[in-house]
């Protein structure tokens, strides 16, 4: 029963039916297709082959699309294409069964397909000609069309200069009147752009990548730079290591610079950079320029109560605190004794590198005085006399012939309590030194009380010696002694 009823069911598919059957099923599956292919008028597909005009495109219809080799060649007119390679488009016309796709539209595609551009939004090649009341007029294929003030550029507020007479891509947002009236938006075309470079940019950037970036805008707080997409911001205080009153001395708008990614957060669409973390931090190798002792010239860059701010270099500052101006003289406020953008003469007092800190203090003004005398030259193992400019726990500073200062330490001044030690030099006092080492490189001189000592008692024998034997010979050291107690006698 089963067979009789196999064959009664053959007999009544006649050929015509089968025929029928299959050419409604052909049609539904290319309607399906067509649907498929015109939906939102963008596709992903597949390169599958290339030839000397056309890049045949598998749309997963029963066609396949085609781009013009012209619309993908790069600035230097390669194709960097190949079989196989993922392909985003557009659809802009159907005929006779051929798809005609594009990426951006440019003169490789016909003039028809204008209309198809605006219904799927593929971006159209135009040619700025003019400004005109509102905004521009632009030629697409011959036909004249107008781009708002506002729909030119992302950044609003541009030179017409910048775009009559040049090429930019376009989407149309407005095709009526046959043609006759066709409003353009570059904007669009740049922030689709802009997301699809954010999208790529989310899976490869980290917090800490140096990249390359284009200055969009200055601000009292900081400058927006364009990272390749997306825009971050360098606040004022990541702009150098030193200290920074305006923006716009550091840079300019249309500048490229290095920066440093220091914040992502791509939910709030917030990117935080850092121009001077590209650079070398100061700080770094300050003991290779700067010591204890030093004396060099800052500009005072703020007044505080407690003291003074002096820059010695760009991005190294130091303190001299108010209890160090002067020559002793108690002041109330710096201002008394400097002004902000006044050039001092400082000495270093010391170096803290982990703590970027400096402790500086005035030279007095007898030492801008002492500068106008004649340039004596300072050699080791002389004898000269000074004045005693400042007294420090680890020594006194002397004010030396020739506007130089040395440095007596303690150990080469004898055994004296801090105390002692202002009261028996008191500053303002003239004292009389050896100098015991001079190195000219780091503007260091040492010197001694010690060693000047030392050298008065070899003078004081060495002249007495010289006295005894200009007199009549006595024979040995012991008869001339025994000879000097007689005459005590």
């Amino acid at each position: 029963m089963a067979q009789n009823k196999d064959q009664e069911l053959n007999k009544d598919n006649a050929p015509d039916d089968l025929e029928e059957d299959f050419a409604a099923l052909f049609e539904a599956s290319t309607q399906a297709d067509h649907e498929t292919i015109t939906h939102e008028g963008r596709i992903d597909g597949k390169i599958v082959s290339i030839g000397d005009e056309w890049v045949f495109v598998d749309i997963g219809g029963k066609s396949e699309g085609a781009i013009s080799k012209e619309e993908l060649r790069d600035s230097e007119k390669r194709l960097d294409l190949k079989v196989g390679d993922p392909i985003t488009a557009y659809v802009v016309a159907q005929r006779d069964g051929d798809v005609l796709l594009s990426v951006k539209m440019t003169h490789a595609a016909s003039e028809d397909a204008v209309r198809g551009a605006f219904q799927s939004g593929v971006p159209v090649e135009g040619l700025v000609i003019e400004e005109r009341k509102g905004g521009y007029s632009v030629t697409v294929f011959g036909r004249n069309a107008f781009c708002p003030y506002s729909q030119v550029d992302i950044v609003s507020g541009g030179l017409p200069e910048n775009y009559i007479g040049k090429k930019f891509f376009f989407k149309i947002t407005d095709f009526s009147d046959r043609g006759r009236n066709i409003v353009l938006s570059r904007r669009e075309v740049l922030e689709q752009e802009r997301r699809q470079k954010i999208n790529q940019l989310k899976q490869t950037l980290a917090e800490g990548d140096v990249v390359r970036g284009v200055v969009r805008k200055l601000a009292a707080f900081g400058a927006f730079v364009d990272i390749g997409g997306p825009e971050g911001l360098i606040p004022i205080s990541e702009l150098a290591w030193s200290r920074v009153e305006s923006v716009s001395d550091f840079m300019s708008v249309g500048d490229e610079i290095s920066v440093k990614i220091t914040g992502l957060d791509w939910d709030k669409n917030r990117i935080s950079l850092s121009l001077k973390q590209v650079q070398d931090n100061p700080w770094d190798s300050i003991t290779s320029r700067f010591h204890d002792g030093l004396e060099t010239v800052g500009v005072v860059t703020r007044l505080t109560n407690f003291g003074a701010f002096v820059e010695l270099e760009p991005g190294i500052e130091g303190l001299v605190h108010i209890s160090n101006f002067g020559r002793g003289r108690r002041i109330n406020h710096p201002r008394e004794v400097v002004s902000p953008g006044e050039s001092i003469k400082i000495r270093i007092i010391s170096v803290n590198r982990d703590e970027k800190r400096l402790s500086l203090e005035q030279i007095p003004d007898i030492q801008a005085l002492g500068s106008q005398e004649p340039d004596v030259e300072i050699v080791e193992g002389m004898v000269t006399t000074g004045e005693v400019q400042a007294i420090k726990d680890y020594g006194l500073f002397v004010n030396l012939t020739g506007g130089k200062t040395g440095l007596l330490r303690n150990a080469e001044i004898g055994d004296f309590s801090p105390r002692e030690l202002r009261k028996k030099y008191p500053v303002g006092s003239s004292i009389t030194v050896k100098v015991i080492s001079v190195e000219p490189e780091i503007r260091r001189i040492g010197l001694s009380l010690k060693a000047l000592e030392h050298s008065d008692e070899l003078n004081q024998a060495k002249e007495y010696l010289t006295a005894g034997r200009s007199r009549k010979s006595f024979g040995t050291l012991g008869e001339l002694l025994k000879s000097k107690l007689g005459e005590k006698e």
